[in-house]
C-alpha cells in the first residue's frame, strides 16, 4: 500500500474524528455532530452509521492491520448500537460520551503510523496538539489521585486499623452524597479510572 493513499486516510481519519466528536474539545473530552444530531430523530443513527462505513472503508483502502480494523468495528458498532437503544434518554447520553468514532480514528492513525508515519504536513501541529493532550490528562490524574485520598481521609479506615491496615480496609466505607460505599469499590474505580487516562496518553510507536 502507497504511502501518499496511507495517509490520504490518516488525514481523512483526521476530519472525521474532528467532526464526530471534537467539534467543541475541553482537554481529553469534547463533543461534535455525532453526539449533537443524536437530538434529531433518525439522523444521529444516520450519520453514525455513515461515518462508520467510511471509516472502514479508510482502513481497508490504506491496508490496516486485521487487529485494528477488529478494534474500529468494536468501537464503530458500540456506537452505532448505543444509537439505536430505544430508551428514552439514554441514547442521546451514549451517543454525546461514547466517543466511537475518535476511539476507532485513533486507532487507524495508529496503525497508518506504525507503517508510513505521520503525514509531513501534519507532524508540528499533531505533535504540539500531543503535548496539549498529555498535560491535560496529567491533570486528570492529579484530580483523580487527590479525589483518592479524600475518599481514604474521609472513610472509616483509620478507626479500624487495630486489625491490621489490609483489613481495615476492606471493611472501610466512605459516605458521598449521602450514601455510603466500601471504600475497595471507590478506590478500585478510581485507579481504574487513573490507569485508562494513562493508557490515553501513552506514546504511539514511531517508525
Amino acid at each position: 500500500m502507497s504511502r501518499e493513499i496511507a495517509h490520504s486516510a490518516w488525514k481523512s481519519a483526521e476530519t472525521i474524528k474532528k467532526l464526530s466528536d471534537r467539534v467543541i474539545g475541553v482537554g481529553p473530552f469534547g463533543i461534535g455532530i455525532d453526539g449533537l444530531l443524536t437530538w434529531i430523530p433518525g439522523a444521529g443513527l444516520i450519520y453514525s452509521s455513515g461515518a462508520a462505513l467510511y471509516l472502514l472503508y479508510l482502513a481497508v483502502r490504506s491496508g490496516a492491520s486485521a487487529g485494528s480494523l477488529a478494534r474500529m468495528a468494536g468501537f464503530l458498532g458500540l456506537d452505532v448500537m448505543l444509537s439505536g437503544v430505544p430508551i428514552p434518554g439514554f441514547a442521546d447520553l451514549a451517543d454525546m460520551l461514547w466517543q466511537g468514532h475518535l476511539m476507532a480514528a485513533n486507532s487507524l492513525q495508529k496503525d497508518i503510523e506504525a507503517r508510513h508515519g505521520i503525514p509531513p504536513t501534519h507532524i508540528e501541529r499533531i505533535e504540539r496538539e500531543r503535548l496539549r493532550r498529555g498535560r491535560g490528562l496529567g491533570w486528570v490524574n492529579l484530580v483523580l489521585l487527590v479525589v483518592l485520598v479524600a475518599a481514604v481521609w474521609k472513610s472509616d479506615f483509620s478507626e479500624t486499623l487495630g486489625a491490621g491496615w489490609w483489613e481495615a480496609f476492606r471493611a472501610a466505607t466512605v459516605s458521598m452524597a449521602g450514601i455510603t460505599v466500601a471504600l475497595p469499590y471507590v478506590a478500585g474505580g478510581l485507579v481504574l479510572l487513573m490507569f485508562v487516562v494513562s493508557a490515553l496518553n501513552r506514546p504511539r510507536r514511531k517508525t
